[in-house]
């Protein structure tokens, strides 16, 4: 024992370094593998992150017939197509698991206007119709954030594929506001606010909006007369007295079998709003230019006490900017 004490007396020093040693190298041999470990474990987590993000997008993707537009042809971006088909995605989930309110929720405030005006609405009218049995799809770019849709019933339930499976056609449009993506849905495009005035003989007109479906566009038009006389806007002897003009000046008549002409007659000083339907496949490469009312009567009085309408010659033109 006194000859450890004194070993240790003449070898402090050397003792205490060799201590200081041994334990710098355990510890930096614990940092080392704690250091190893996480690194490992992140790698892990992002990995397992990584392989859920492709899951989702590779589902979306398999349910992509083409990247390429169907009207245009072209080419769309990966970017636009991730976005806007995770959109419709969600949409469909939620109307396959009954979640009735949140597919709802997923439409713009212009299509429940328009087409939805209550969650009842809905869900009578398009849920338990379309998804009364569970719907797969597949989809594609139409034009624009348009998107063609074939909803088919499920191969276990029909006992159908490929060609023989029954499919509903549906088209959706994409609309981001304040950087949230929302549908319109049942082939309704979208609203355009227009809000252009014209005032030709004492008429004022102003074409406020347009509700544009796949295969017609809605226009609301406030008319005034000014005038001191009843005038008519159209007598509905002619066909072709409401219609639009494209940029090519091309017309699209009205559809006349629903106007009712009886109400075209405005008093002298009085104000109405109408709703003028044209009907034009969805095209963006076509665009109207002007709203044209042909033969309009500016005193429908003297009109109507002519016995030979024929006879008749003060009609005025009015055309407005769309």
């Amino acid at each position: 024992m006194h000859k450890l004490i004194g070993w240790y007396n003449e070898n402090t020093e050397k003792f205490w370094i060799i201590i200081i040693l041994i334990v710098s190298v355990i510890a930096f041999t614990q940092i080392a593998n704690n250091y190893y470990k996480n690194k490992k474990e992140d790698t892990g987590a992002n990995t397992n992150v990584s392989s859920a993000r492709n899951t989702i997008n590779n589902e979306i993707d398999g349910k992509l017939e083409s990247t390429t537009s169907l009207i245009q042809g072209s080419g769309v971006s990966k970017n636009k197509l991730e976005k806007e088909t995770a959109v419709i995605d969600t949409f469909i989930k939620y109307c396959n698991e009954g979640q009735v309110e949140n597919a709802y929720n997923l439409l713009t405030d212009e299509c429940k206007e328009e087409i939805f005006p209550s969650l009842e609405s809905f869900k009578s009218k398009y849920h338990n119709s379309v998804f009364k049995t569970y719907k797969t799809y597949n989809v594609q770019n139409y034009f624009g954030d348009t998107y063609k849709l074939k909803l088919t019933e499920d191969a276990l339930t029909t006992g159908k594929v490929g060609a023989n499976s029954p499919y509903l056609q549906e088209y959706m449009t994409i609309v981001e506001k304040d950087s949230d993506y929302k549908l319109n849905i049942n082939n309704y495009i979208g609203r355009t606010e227009i809000n252009k005035t014209s005032t030709v003989e004492g008429i004022k007109i102003e074409v406020q909006s347009k509700e544009t479906y796949m295969d017609y566009s809605e226009y609301t038009i406030k008319i005034q007369n000014t005038t001191e006389n009843t005038i008519l806007l159209d007598d509905g002897k002619r066909a072709d007295n409401i219609y639009l003009l494209d940029e090519n000046n091309v017309k699209e008549y009205a559809n006349t079998g629903e106007i009712i002409y009886s109400n075209l007659k405005l008093l002298p000083m009085q104000t109405k709003k109408y709703t003028f339907r044209f009907s034009n496949t969805y095209s963006n490469t076509r665009k109207m230019k002007r709203l044209v009312f042909k033969n309009v009567i500016m005193n429908y009085e003297e009109y109507n006490n002519i016995s030979d309408k024929n006879d008749y010659e003060k009609f005025e033109t009015i055309t407005v900017n769309v």
